[in-house]
């Protein structure tokens, strides 16, 4: 499928009731179509691994387009450069986590970018930073002691962001990283108190939220042993 017929798909797809709503919800829509995501899951089924075409897609600068870019981009082929590139376009706090979740995580600098981004100004590669350590604390069981504490050390540095995108990415990941088992549960509690007691007004609401999340019954009972 080239370009020009997936571009086809999309704006036959395309909503102004779905764009409006997606506005509402804080999504950057400049240049985008109004289409579901679950209709770009249901259109990537139709695409073969085409990492020249996730290219073609990216650069074309639709918001949609970029998001499937995301999809069906070859991880092994998302070299740092790449990746510096395309967080750097990033313009929307849906596409950051997409791109994160779809694509950046998956690939050999993922690990890397995370110490790269974190602590980056710009909103949007600053949030990737965390968005990838939300993902690693939920989906990979290889991380080590020490990488969850260089997590943590860099969710205490950079907590006092006061940008909400930022900030929901920070709670994000320190939330994933106490959901992994109950030792990290009363780690990340005990993180969260830091930053409840000696932190900033932001850092004391992402704290509340993270202990609520964490102390609250459903999580405790995931952890309980089973008698």
């Amino acid at each position: 499928m080239t370009k020009e017929e997936v571009l086809t798909i999309l704006k036959e797809k395309s909503s102004e009731e779905n764009k409006e709503g997606m506005a509402k919800f804080g999504i950057n829509t400049a240049n985008a179509y109004g289409v579901t995501v679950a209709d770009l899951r249901e259109i990537s089924k139709k695409l073969r691994k085409d990492h020249d075409l996730a290219l073609e897609l990216w650069d074309t600068g639709i918001h949609e387009a970029r998001i499937l870019a995301t999809i069906f981009a070859d991880k092994n082929r998302m070299d740092s450069d790449l990746l510096e590139k395309w967080v750097m376009d990033i313009n929307s706090w849906d596409l950051c986590d997409q791109f994160c979740t779809n694509l950046a995580y998956k690939t050999e600098s993922g690990k890397l970018k995370v110490y790269e981004w974190a602590v980056q100004n710009e909103t949007f590669v600053k949030r990737a930073g965390f968005v990838l350590i939300a993902n690693f604390a939920s989906k990979d069981e290889t991380l080590t002691q020490a990488e969850i504490d260089s997590y943590c050390t860099l969710i205490l540095n950079e907590c006092d962001d006061s940008r909400n995108y930022v900030r929901k990415a920070v709670s994000w990941a320190l939330r994933n990283i106490g959901k992994r088992n109950e030792d990290y549960r009363k780690h990340a509690v005990k993180i969260a108190k830091v930053m409840r007691d000696g932190g900033s007004k932001t850092a004391k609401t992402t704290a509340t939220e993270v202990l609520n999340e964490l102390n609250s019954k459903e999580v405790k009972t995931k952890f309980r042993p089973k008698k």
